[in-house]
């Protein structure tokens, strides 16, 4: 049964509260749009997603189906159980202000996935020490064999989507990313959207 649905307009962010077994679905409504993701117990906001110890409990820079999100105390924050693309995103941190300066010389505002977050997980009176590194669904990143890193366009077309159950009680928040300036959206920034069921 559908608990919450919210379609998260481009270039914005929003949190929600997800139960211990419920599912967070989230859904590329026009295709080729990144969505960071970020998760914290509900008890104690302190444990957090933590991208490197996910990385290291599955062995893999790659989330694949029944892989788990991992918190920094290397307990299972979200199990990934359904996926219609397969190509996601560990490494990089969300956009940010910072990086809009350092690499396209932009000292104006701009929209960015680390102030969203800041401004959605204010909502649960988080601070903004408590950003980390997000999940970036849909972000399609070439590793060479050199160890050179490179960002494609998404492989998600219109409707694809990633679905995960909660392995424990959470805050979840989800963007969609505001990066306009590189393939990582296409070179543009669409909607996402958002549902958490039973």
């Amino acid at each position: 049964m559908k608990k919450e649905e919210k379609i998260i307009a481009p270039r914005t962010g929003e949190a929600f509260k997800v139960a211990r077994g419920e599912k967070l679905k989230v859904i590329d409504l026009e295709g080729r749009q990144v969505a960071d993701l970020l998760a914290f117990s509900y008890k104690d906001s302190r444990e957090m997603l933590s991208t490197g110890a996910t990385i290291d409990s599955n062995g893999a820079l790659y989330l694949a189906q029944g892989n788990f999100l991992y918190s920094n105390q290397y307990n299972p924050l979200l199990e990934l159980i359904e996926d219609t693309v397969g190509a996601h995103d560990l490494l990089h941190p969300p956009c940010s202000p910072a990086m809009y300066r350092a690499q396209y010389g932009l000292a104006e505002d701009h929209r960015s996935c680390y102030e969203n977050f800041r401004l959605a997980l204010s909502r649960f009176g988080f601070d903004e020490s408590l950003v980390p590194n997000p999940f970036n669904i849909f972000m399609n990143t070439k590793i060479y064999p050199d160890g050179k890193v490179e960002v494609m366009e998404p492989l998600s077309g219109p409707g694809d989507y990633v679905v995960f159950e909660a392995a424990m009680d959470l805050i979840a928040a989800v963007t969609a990313c505001a990066v306009e300036e590189s393939p990582c959206n296409a070179y543009r920034c669409g909607p996402v959207k958002v549902e958490i069921t039973n």
